[in-house]
């Protein structure tokens, strides 16, 4: 079946012949007919806006200059004051694609952005819903199983049973909570943070499970970085997020790099890990909500992630280390000295 995008280009192509056929097929010495015919490919230009963008347009433009360039060497008899006028209207044809590529472009990003921001409220709603439903049961299950367990010997068989029960329904339990912070709307406290002090408590929370990895941890903190006015929870949270998650990368006996660095007008914060990098499909969806490429989780760290650190004015990127197979670093760019008491 003929789809609607076929269907467009058809309509675009045929215009495109047709209008030069009618020009081509036109006597030479009825030129004047040739300067209205030629408006008419602004038709085909103005279609190819709307329906496929700046690339589209583009496309048809530089088709259209190909006739245009056809013409007049099959008809070309010296330069004449309609000659000079053709490559004007090719110059003016060509900035009007450009004006009308661009401008269509900019409008499918908005509505992009709005779709998008659609999905996301909907998505909050019914995570929101989800996971309050969830929530009391697991609870229920999670106290059940620890007063169980405390009745019970330590040699019972069914002990080891329990305990993965216990250990499964606190799982949840933070997934539920994952999806419930997401879910709700973003409040921040802001007060004087140290964020190297920051940087420290977040290291001694994944130290765990930097043994149990067999990571190395390692800090580079900058001197004289100012208090900075953050929701110190808030910014915990990414940061533990980061830092657990490059650890969990990078594979054991591997080093994972966290460094602070004061700049003029901004406080940077790099998370390096010596993993095997993400792939170019994986960076598209990187802070997509519940993207993920772990078994465990439902990929809403890196969204938290980038929600926080945009709701403090602050801008989270990733870009590969020098040598793609070691790995990745996270940068959070945080508002610094110059902004601190805005």
């Amino acid at each position: 079946m003929i789809n609607n995008l076929t269907i467009k280009t058809a309509i675009v192509l045929s215009l495109l012949v047709t209008i030069t056929l009618v020009i081509f097929l036109t006597k030479n010495n009825l030129y004047h007919y040739h300067s209205v015919f030629r408006e008419f490919y602004f038709i085909p230009l103005v279609l190819a806006a709307f329906w496929f963008g700046l690339r589209g347009t583009l496309l048809t433009s530089g088709s259209i200059t190909l006739f245009y360039l056809i013409f007049l060497v099959f008809y070309w008899q010296g330069i004449s004051a309609e000659k000079i006028n053709i490559f004007i209207e090719i110059i003016f044809l060509n900035i009007v694609a450009v004006i009308f590529g661009t401008l269509r472009e900019r409008e499918n990003k908005q509505q992009r952005r709005a779709q998008k921001a659609e999905n996301l409220a909907a998505i909050g709603k019914a995570v929101s819903g989800v996971a309050h439903d969830m929530k009391t049961p697991l609870v229920a299950i999670a106290g059940f199983t620890r007063q169980v367990l405390k009745k019970m010997r330590e040699d019972d068989p069914h002990r080891e049973k329990l305990d993965i029960i216990q250990r499964e329904a606190q799982r949840l339990e933070s997934m539920v909570k994952d999806m419930l912070d997401f879910a709700r709307p973003l409040d921040l406290r802001l007060a004087p943070a140290d964020v190297n002090q920051l940087l420290k408590e977040s290291f001694e929370v994944a130290q765990d499970l930097a043994r149990e990895q067999g990571v190395t941890m390692e800090t580079q903190l900058g001197a004289d970085i100012p208090l900075t006015p953050l929701d110190a929870g808030r910014m915990k949270q990414v940061l533990i997020n980061l830092v657990i998650n490059a650890i969990q990368a990078s594979p054991a006996g591997e080093t994972v790099t966290v460094r602070s660095v004061l700049g003029e007008k901004n406080i940077t914060i790099d998370v390096v890990d010596r993993g095997c990098g993400i792939t170019p499909d994986q960076k598209e969806n990187i802070f997509v909500p519940f993207f993920t490429t772990k078994k465990e989780g439902v990929g809403l760290g890196l969204s938290m992630v980038k929600n926080i650190v945009s709701a403090h004015h602050g801008l989270v990127e990733f870009f590969d280390n020098r040598n793609p197979s070691q790995g990745v670093t996270f940068r959070i760019t945080l508002p610094g000295e110059a902004t601190a008491g805005n």
